[in-house]
Order: C-alpha cells, then structure tokens, then sequence
C-alpha cells in the first residue's frame, strides 16, 4: 500500500516554517556528503515537457523522484516517495503546493543566512504563484519594515498585496516601476522573464539578492553586473547550474566567472559562505534541487500518517 496525498491535503499538512526546516536539514546532509541527486533531466517532445529529478536523502531514510509536465502552459506535478531501507513505495504526492513552499523556503533558508541582520525593506520582482512563498519565507526569517512588489502589470501586483496583505505584518505596496523594488535590503526575483529585469545599477550596498525564477539557459533574470558586483555568490548546484543556469552563462563562456568562485547550498551550512562586512552585496541562485522535495514530501508523509490524512492505495 501506498498513501496518495493531494494538493489540498499537502495545504493542511505543512507551512513555509516547516518547509524551511526541511530545506535546512538537506543543506546540513548536503554538507556531510549525506544527499545523492543527478541534475534535473527534461525530455522534450512535440507538445511538451517531461521533468525528472531524483534523489536520495540517506540519513533522513527516504529516496524518490520529482516527475513533472509543462504542456501548453499547464504543468502538472507529483512527488513519489520510497522507503531507504526496503525500497518500497511509501507515497505519491500531488507536488504543486510542496514546489512552491519548499522553492520560498530555499529563499528564506539563504536570506536566514547571507542577508544582513538589520535588514529593513524587501523587493519582490514578480508578482505570481511562485512569488507568494518568497514572500512568507522571507518575512518569516527577518522583520522588515515595508515590502514593495513590482509586476509588469501594475493591477496583478496590486492583487497580489490584497491577497498576501492578510499574511504579512509589513506593509505590501504595489509599485510601478522595477528600480523601487529593486533599491532593497533583499531582493527576490521570481519571473519567467527570457531577459533580465534586475541591473546591478538599481542595487543598494549591502543588499541579498535570491535569483529565483529562471533555471533554464534561454532565461535571464539578472544581469552580468548583477553578478559581477556580487562579494559572495552561492548556488543550489553547480552541477545542475552548468546545465541550467542562463544567467551565468555569459560570464562564464567570457571567462570573467568561474564556476570554482561559485558556492553551493550547503556551503552556507558549513560556514565556508559567509557574509564578511554589511558593505558586501550577496547572491544566491536558486534553480531547484530535488532533495528539498524529497525532504518536504517526508515532512508531509509522516504527518498524514499521524493526522490520518490520504488515501492509501493498493500495488
């Protein structure tokens, strides 16, 4: 038997609390060399996308896989999961809701770490699904003063506050154009942008940067001086980002980045990614790395088994 788990259960099951402390448990197994994950394999077809991402999270006991479509603008997600010490299958789970709770917590995880204690003000540039738990994680492990969302559409930034304003003890404000989000302590990018939409010009010293959206070598959301003004720069996985990472990609072809100056995520866990002085601007990159949602979906599993939540299902 195996317990299906559904988006809405997965709501009542876990928060972006929980969901940063399962992406900080995989940075700390990461680090003990605990984690075994390939990069992310897509299979394009004539109307579409195959996603494959496995991984096996040895200490915690699970293994499994990410599967997902991206059809004609649909995408459709689950997340199996096995037993480490038989191999059997523990769940399938509908993996939408945990996508995006484990990709904020990533975000929140980091800005826990490299951003500056006196952090006041957040800049979230995209105003969709994905940018909904940047916002949660990232109030959630610093009390900002004010919070400024920009959108291409002025209106969908707009509801996004409405929506969001509920949630968060800062202040949402819409804004209308990209350089006053950008003029943040931290700013997130999480857009499906082909080009950048955050310049190194429109940064503030000391500031955190999560680069989250683009994990395709077609995408920009940062551009070269972005990265070139960067003191510390961290990434989920070199591996993966040499297949992923566009917005890396001319630096590195020109030889002005190396992927040697680059940390990964567990470096932060380690001690080895520091921030030194409040002066230096930091940048994590965030492509998305299976082990957070094989340790979200533990999370999850073992909780419905507690709470008797799911439909177990024969083999």
């Amino acid at each position: 038997m195996a317990l299906y788990i559904t988006e809405h259960e997965v709501e009542r099951l876990a928060n972006i609390r929980d969901a940063i402390s399962a992406v900080e448990s995989v940075g700390k197994s990461m680090a003990e060399k605990e984690t075994i994950f390939p990069p992310r394999t897509r299979l394009r077809m004539k109307n579409g996308f195959f996603h494959f991402m496995p991984a096996s999270l040895e200490g915690a006991g699970y293994f499994g896989y990410k599967a997902y479509t991206s059809f004609k603008g649909v995408a459709r997600f689950l997340v199996f999961l096995f037993d480490n010490h038989n191999g059997e299958l523990r769940a399938i789970i509908e993996a939408n809701k945990l996508g995006q709770l484990r990709t904020g917590a990533a975000s929140g995880a980091a800005t826990k770490v490299l951003a500056r204690r006196n952090v006041e003000t957040l800049g979230i540039i995209g105003s969709g699904f994905q940018a909904e738990s940047q916002l949660t994680a990232a109030i959630s492990v610093r009390d900002f003063k004010s919070v400024k969302i920009f959108s291409r559409n002025v209106d969908h930034a707009k509801k996004f506050c409405e929506k969001l304003q509920s949630v968060s003890a800062p202040t949402l404000e819409a804004v209308r154009i990209v350089e006053e989000a950008a003029a943040a302590d931290v700013v997130t990018t999480v857009t499906s942008t082909l080009s950048p939409v955050l310049f190194g010009n429109m940064l503030k010293p000391g500031c955190h940067i999560n680069a989250v959206g683009g994990n395709m070598l077609i995408k920009r959301e940062i551009d070269e001086k972005v990265v070139e003004l960067a003191d510390l720069i961290v990434i989920d996985s070199r591996e993966q980002g040499e297949k992923e990472c566009g917005d890396f990609l001319s630096l590195i072809e020109k030889g002005q980045l190396h992927w040697s100056d680059v940390y990964e995520f567990h470096d932060i866990f380690n001690g080895n990614a520091v921030r030194k002085t409040d002066a230096d601007i930091t940048l994590f990159k965030s492509q998305g790395i299976a082990p957070w949602d094989i340790a979200l979906a533990k999370v999850v599993y073992e909780r419905a088994l507690q709470k008797n939540i799911g439909t177990q299902i024969p083999l």
